[in-house]
């Protein structure tokens, strides 16, 4: 009989981290809200054109450039 074993783990970021990861999160859901608008759009978001666009607007937004 195989016993199934499961852990739960929780992270807890310091004040610092938290901020960061927020900022980070923040980033990504830019990046997907406007994957979603070309597609709502009939353009379709390849990751190229994505990773194109990403480095456009990084040249017109310094908070983009600040994230990974």
């Amino acid at each position: 009989m195989d016993e199934t074993v499961r852990y739960t783990y929780r992270l807890r970021p310091g004040r610092i981290a938290q901020a960061a990861l927020l900022d980070e999160w923040g980033r990504c859901r830019w990046l997907w809200n406007e994957a979603v608008h070309q597609q709502k759009t009939g353009r379709k978001p390849t990751f190229g054109k994505l990773s194109k666009l990403l480095t456009e607007a990084r040249s017109r937004h310094a908070w983009l450039r600040e994230g990974s």
